[in-house]
């Protein structure tokens, strides 16, 4: 049997460790989980995945080679972000590994900003200036392992590639996003002297559908990191499978608040086998950052027809029962698989061990308690490492779902 193979969201090739690292610790601060391979296949799951390709001292041709290795190895979901990290001084060879990272992943652009501005690193004209001066005349020229000899970042980068390169202001970037996608591979530097102009190279570069090579230092990750953040850091997906009085009453509380949305789940569909749709609406209403209640009551009445289900599906209802929980079991899975919200709450034991199972989980690691009825922790093994709040269909008040979201909201996001 072959190993499984970690899919994440966002891969990030770099060129050294601590590189890596500095790469992968903003996104760690959004509370996506980041793992740095030493070697791959990676089979831990992750958000993201930063590979260190060790090739900032090799020359070009090895360095090409090494990027194109690893980024096969990592065996990307097609609709993967890929990050080139290169050195914010221009060291290494960031015109050879772009190139190769383009051969891989098919990417028709690139758009280099190795800008970092709270370091002192900014780009302005195409240059790459250390506190104003360009890095051709700092102490970065006379490195003893990769010295710079230019600060003109599109010659670094045409020293090592024949894909054409173009240097040009953050306003015309944003303009030419907006255009149709460019028949041959080109790269792009993009000039940026604050976060807020990577910030804007981000958000644009994220909203095509078919997403360009982002290249940059630790200031375009840290960019990254705050676009995901805005959208992810603090919401929670909830499944609600309980049919109780009470749990109907938490939900009904709970999307009162315009930052909460509600997905109900028709149980005939669930025999008709329309899960897609579902899965695609609940990623929206996380993508668009509010809080998503999954649930599969409709009203008080709804625990009355159950009889009348059993028959007109010919199962009893346990086999009913059943049936649901394996449903929402792999529609949250599904779910999971695109977006990664900050908490998991489940309600009803029988969809807890159903999404648990579906997850690939072995137990369940309790750390805390919330609202006094929702114990916290992590589950053990598994596809989700993110926390997870479990709580008995009967249990809690009115206002039990509104203080995990609070919770949610204040305690996680800190």
């Amino acid at each position: 049997m072959s190993k499984h193979v970690a899919r994440p969201q966002i891969l990030v090739i770099a060129d050294d460790f601590t590189g890596g690292n500095d790469a992968g610790v903003s996104l760690a601060l959004t509370g996506m989980t980041v793992n740095v391979a030493f070697a791959l296949p990676c089979t831990e799951e992750t958000d993201v995945l930063v590979v260190n390709s060790d090739s900032r001292a090799l020359d070009a041709p090895q360095a090409a080679a090494r990027v194109n290795a690893l980024a096969l190895a990592c065996h990307a979901d097609p609709r993967a972000l890929w990050v080139k990290k290169m050195d914010s001084t221009l060291r290494g060879n960031p015109g050879a590994e772009v190139d190769a990272l383009m051969q891989v992943t098919g990417k028709k652009l690139a758009i280099v900003a190795p800008a970092f501005p709270q370091a002192g690193r900014t780009t302005e004209q195409g240059l790459c200036l250390i506190n104003g001066v360009p890095v051709s005349q700092t102490e970065f020229a006379s490195d003893p392992k990769t010295p710079v000899v230019s600060a003109d970042i599109c010659a670094v980068l045409q020293a090592q590639t024949a894909i054409k390169c173009r240097a040009m202001s953050l306003s015309d970037c944003l303009q030419h996003l907006n255009e149709a996608a460019p028949d041959l591979p080109q790269i792009w530097v993009v000039d940026a002297q604050s976060n807020g102009d990577l910030d804007a190279i981000v958000v644009a570069a994220m909203e095509r559908n078919n997403s360009p090579l982002l290249v940059g230092s630790a200031g375009i990750c840290d960019a990254l990191a705050r676009r995901v953040q805005t959208v992810s850091s603090r919401r929670l997906l909830a499944i609600v499978g309980s049919m109780s009085e009470i749990a109907q009453r938490q939900i009904a509380v709970v999307c009162m608040d315009p930052q909460v949305e509600a997905v109900f789940i028709d149980i005939e569909n669930v025999f008709e086998g329309a899960m897609s749709r579902y899965v695609a609406r609940i990623i929206d209403v996380l993508a668009s950052g509010k809080h998503c209640i999954v649930h599969t009551c409709p009203d008080d009445d709804a625990r009355h027809h159950i009889p009348h289900l059993c028959a007109r599906w010919q199962v009893s209802r346990a086999q009913l029962g059943e049936q649901i929980c394996q449903f929402l079991g792999q529609l949250t899975r599904q779910v999971l698989d695109d977006v990664s919200p900050a908490a998991l709450y489940l309600s009803g034991g029988d969809v807890a061990m159903a999404v648990a199972e579906a997850l690939g989980a072995t137990g369940f690691r309790i750390t805390d308690r919330v609202a006094l009825c929702v114990p916290y922790g992590h589950f053990v093994g598994g596809y989700w490492q993110h926390p997870v709040m479990t709580k008995a269909g009967g249990f809690g008040d009115e206002t039990t779902l509104s203080q995990v979201l609070n919770y949610v909201e204040e305690k996680m996001s800190e």
